[in-house]
């Protein structure tokens, strides 16, 4: 519920603060609006002003209005994912037949260093170099292959 100031008189009552720019709610307050605030408030009851935060101030400046939802937060690139995680990642993508070649398609020693981590490592490291270079190998970029870590960690 909105009120223009005209409606309240000169004492105290519930108001919000806003930028005119940005729109964005600054404060909270139930006094006597000061002289700063005239020109950049809106009254609203209480329940309004006490949940301030999730709230605008209208194009208009005489109301507010919910804030919209905010985008989903982009899932986090896990760091490690087990090696069964990545192998089936990797299947699911289509890629784990190519992995043996891709690694024997390297150059001494980093092909035989794939291999051991290949064959041996519990965990697959997002940030080591023989990730980097294996996902080159199998025409991964960084994004693909964030991608691959996050589908790893759901399985």
């Amino acid at each position: 519920m909105t009120e223009t100031i005209e409606q309240q008189g000169p004492q105290a009552f519930g108001y919000v603060v806003y930028d005119p720019e940005t729109l964005a709610l600054v404060e909270s307050c139930y006094q006597v609006p000061p002289a700063a605030h005239l020109g950049r408030l809106v009254a609203v009851d209480e329940e309004t002003r006490a949940n301030w935060l999730r709230y605008q101030a209208n194009a208009a400046g005489d109301g507010v209005e919910l804030l919209p939802p905010a985008p989903p937060a982009a899932p986090a690139v896990p760091q490690q994912v087990t090696m069964r995680q990545a192998r089936l990642a990797l299947l699911d993508a289509g890629l784990l037949a190519n992995v043996d070649s891709a690694i024997d398609a390297l150059a001494s020693p980093q092909k035989e260093e794939a291999r051991i981590e290949w064959d041996y490592s519990s965990s697959v490291e997002r940030n080591r170099q023989i990730v980097i270079l294996l996902g080159a190998q199998l025409g991964l970029d960084d994004v693909a292959l964030d991608q691959l870590f996050i589908a790893a960690a759901a399985k």
